[in-house]
């Protein structure tokens, strides 16, 4: 796997995804995109990784969009492509099957609050600073955060965000629930990693149907839900990690997933 922006690396059970075009503070270029794409497809496809740590090398997690290949881009196609190319990767990530944790420092700004909120949990560091940066270059949120961010702190604050471009630093990252747990930077990874061994020990396949009904929440009405929780119950209690944790209750033992 050849990857030029992205650092990939398998500890144990756990894949670290990291940005890494530290230079340009982890700016997002097409190539950014591509290279996410294939590390995470690899993750997804290795039946040994059974959870994600995605971070930022270097000195923040991301500070948005490459503004200069963005500029160069000048034809409503060519930027459709690059945006069609981003979104792939958001699909992707918002849907990921495995358990997907954020460990996040730093600027984290423009679609890099995309990229640390479609994730399913986030570790934050003391000095991160969340930036709804685009309309100070004359642009929109993307990467899903119209979908991603009025789901979590309601649409008026996700609109006061959007305007004004403040800087949101981790105590109200944390207070507003963006954040689930805040730490001292030389803590980040190691409380990632620790929380993210603990996940992949789990029931990765129930974890996978319930990230997915989640999603879905408030795309569908109540009765809905619950059809679709009946048919993935029954799935969950069926397999073999169902079995085994209803089984080790009884026991009073541990139990082992697959």
């Amino acid at each position: 796997m050849e990857l030029s922006t992205v650092s990939y690396r398998v500890e144990e059970n756990v894949a670290v995804i990291g940005l890494n075009r530290q230079k340009a503070m982890n700016s997002l270029n097409q190539q950014l995109f591509v290279d996410l794409t294939t590390a995470f497809e690899a993750a997804r496809d290795d039946a040994a990784v059974r959870a994600v740590i995605f971070t930022g090398e270097g000195r923040c997690f991301c500070a948005g969009g490459d503004i200069a290949e963005m500029k160069g881009i000048t034809t409503s196609d060519a930027f459709e492509t690059f945006m069609t190319i981003a979104g792939g990767f958001t699909k992707l990530l918002n849907n990921f099957p495995k358990p997907v944790i954020a460990a996040a420092h730093g600027a984290i700004a423009g679609a890099g609050t995309s990229l640390m909120m479609g994730c399913d949990v986030t570790v934050v560091a003391e000095d991160a600073t969340f930036i709804v940066a685009f309309g100070a270059v004359g642009l929109i949120p993307d990467c899903g955060l119209h979908y991603l961010l009025p789901r979590a702190v309601g649409p008026y604050k996700a609109k006061e965000m959007m305007l004004t471009q403040r800087p949101v630093k981790a105590a109200e990252l944390l207070e507003l629930g963006i954040a689930n747990t805040v730490v001292p930077a030389d803590q980040m990874m190691e409380t990632a990693m620790k929380m993210a061994k603990k996940i992949a020990n789990g029931p990765t396949n129930a974890y996978a149907m319930s990230k997915a009904l989640f999603n879905k929440y408030a795309e569908v009405d109540l009765a809905q839900m619950l059809a679709d929780e009946a048919v993935d119950q029954a799935k969950a209690r069926m397999g073999a990690n169902g079995e085994e944790g209803l089984t080790a209750f009884l026991e009073k033992r541990k139990p082992v997933y697959q």
